[in-house]
């Protein structure tokens, strides 16, 4: 019988240990990330690929090289008008007034996605619109530590803002500007009340120990842009555990072409909101 190779070997312990699917997209990140690491340490491919694979701090290591990819604020704004005008208001009358609600984003990348969400809510209370949320919070989680400290730090560029328009840009953004001949170019920062409503913590969604006490805790789940790059008992398992972490009568939005992959008997698709599951029971 042939040994297993390497890479073969670390991709079952990628799999294994952070549910990433073994398709062509896939292996094309974790290759380029491979090459670069076992570069970077001298070392031939396959022994990079031995090392890694027995070594859960290495994993993560290549994990934060392969997993980089971009997004931006308000990444698909049908979906957050279907937010502002539908899911708020439902989860605000869900209970009452003064109650805090919990949302979650749950793969926050660079943070863009966790500051939208604060955004919208506030931008639902202060123009005093029917249902508004009067106090929330929004737990941000990713896997990796680069993409956390770029998210705590609040600061981007342009293209980072591509769906933003001039008038929310300037109520909840800092601008400096390091080019006088551009004027729109240079850093922005989320402005500090809206930073305060956004935690940030790392986590592996694939570890079970992470969702012990996560049980009905939260109004909205955002997943978006995860699923589709995990193998098919990987996804079953994080929308079985997104679905428990639900309240009853809660909400999870997932990525347009994640729609297909939520198969759960706790949840129907939401009437008017594609992309968008609320929790039956």
């Amino acid at each position: 019988m042939s040994q297993q190779s390497p890479f073969k070997k670390l991709e079952e312990a990628l799999a294994e240990n952070y549910g990433w699917a073994a398709n062509p997209s896939a292996r094309a990140k974790i290759n380029t990330a491979i090459e670069s690491k076992a570069r970077r340490l001298h070392i031939a491919h396959e022994e990079y690929c031995q090392i890694a694979s027995g070594s859960h701090s290495e994993m993560l290591a290549l994990v934060e090289e392969a997993a980089v990819g971009e997004t931006w604020f308000f990444r698909e704004p049908q979906q957050f008008s279907a937010l502002r005008r539908i899911i708020l208001p439902a989860i605000a009358a869900a209970r009452p007034a003064g109650e805090r609600r919990r949302l979650w984003s749950a793969a926050c990348s660079t943070g863009e996605e966790a500051y939208s969400l604060a955004i919208v809510v506030d931008q639902a209370r202060t123009a005093n619109e029917p249902g508004a949320i009067e106090s929330a919070e929004v737990f941000a989680t990713d896997v990796r530590n680069r993409a956390l400290l770029a998210a705590s730090q609040a600061r981007y560029s342009l293209p980072a803002l591509r769906q933003v328009d001039a008038h929310t840009r300037d109520k909840y953004f800092i601008h400096t500007c390091e080019t006088p001949d551009d004027p729109l170019n240079g850093v922005y920062t989320v402005v500090p009340d809206s930073r305060k409503l956004v935690t940030f913590r790392r986590a592996n969604l694939l570890d079970p120990m992470f969702w012990k006490g996560m049980s009905r805790r939260f109004d909205l789940i955002v997943c978006a842009n995860l699923l589709l790059y995990l193998h098919g008992s990987a996804v079953r398992q994080m929308v079985g555990r997104l679905t428990q972490s639900l309240r009853p009568g809660g909400y999870l939005m997932v990525a347009p072409s994640e729609s297909s992959l939520i198969h759960h008997s706790g949840l129907r698709p939401v009437k008017d909101a594609p992309t968008f599951f609320q929790r039956t029971n």
